[in-house]
């Protein structure tokens, strides 16, 4: 019941960290898979191209744009007829996005509600009507925890994530994590729900996955610790753990689900 063989599925986003294991995990339950993203393909993503070159389709296209998803989804539909599977797990980030409160600005708030927010009401907006014609489909909108939670901020003090993440600001010492990110998942969770009650008569089930802090390399033990002392299961997520529930919700294994916001956060929001 977990098989997608033949299934087509729209990845936006899918040069991201987690859009490559998204991609992947897809690919390996059967799908055809189109990684949509802003930039060229990823080197990653070409690796997969190479393995799975009959199922897997890079789109570079500005998914802010709703001509060019009306585009994309014309030739999508020449090809194949249909579309099962929509995840939206496309980001933003202004310039200012680790600074302070205080500091952040309105073009900065505004991006990062176009490419949390925005962008996933336009591409449901595109793609939703075809499975409602259809008559099936299933999308999976990628929230955080920080939809459910605000931040400690004591927990980036000593951490040495603006060496990492901050190339455009490099005079930043301590980082910060924006308002707008908290603020534009709360409403992807909300969107979701609107739409799965909307479209829950055509059997288009949609629903999101909250994932916990994702790993990543090179990120110091401070850090690492401080998260892992807030979770249950203290440690951070590996990104394959959150194909399970990729996969799950994609497939026929979750007929009967819509409007859910599954959670996989090792118990990070629990408590």
């Amino acid at each position: 019941m977990f098989r997608l063989d033949d299934k087509i599925a729209v990845v936006f986003g899918g040069n991201g960290y987690l859009g490559h294991f998204f991609n992947k995990a897809l690919l390996e339950y059967g799908a055809i898979v189109y990684s949509c993203d802003i930039n060229e393909i990823s080197v990653a993503n070409r690796k997969l191209q190479d393995e799975f070159s009959e199922r897997f389709f890079h789109r570079r296209i500005n998914a802010s744009s709703k001509e060019e998803l009306l585009s994309l989804k014309e030739d999508i539909l020449e090809l194949y007829d249909r579309v099962d599977v929509l995840v939206n797990s496309t980001t933003s980030k202004g310039d200012d996005f680790y600074l302070p409160f205080e500091e952040v600005s309105k073009e900065g708030w505004e991006i990062g509600l176009e490419g949390n927010l925005t962008v996933p009401f336009l591409t449901c907006q595109v793609f939703i009507p075809v499975m409602s014609e259809q008559k099936s489909g299933s999308v999976i909108n990628i929230s955080s925890i920080y939809g459910l939670v605000g931040n400690d901020q004591r927990m980036y003090e000593g951490s040495n994530l603006h060496e990492i993440y901050v190339d455009k600001s490099p005079n930043i010492k301590q980082i910060y994590s924006h308002c707008v990110y908290n603020a534009a998942k709360g409403g992807l969770n909300m969107l979701t729900r609107y739409l799965a009650a909307y479209y829950g008569k055509d059997n288009v089930r949609i629903n999101t996955i909250t994932p916990g802090g994702i790993y990543y390399p090179n990120e110091n033990e401070t850090f690492l610790r401080k998260y892992s002392d807030k979770t249950p299961l203290a440690r951070k997520c590996n990104p394959e753990e959150i194909n399970g529930a990729l996969i799950y919700l994609a497939s026929g294994a979750s007929s009967y689900v819509t409007g859910h916001n599954l959670v996989v956060d090792g118990g990070f929001t629990i408590w």
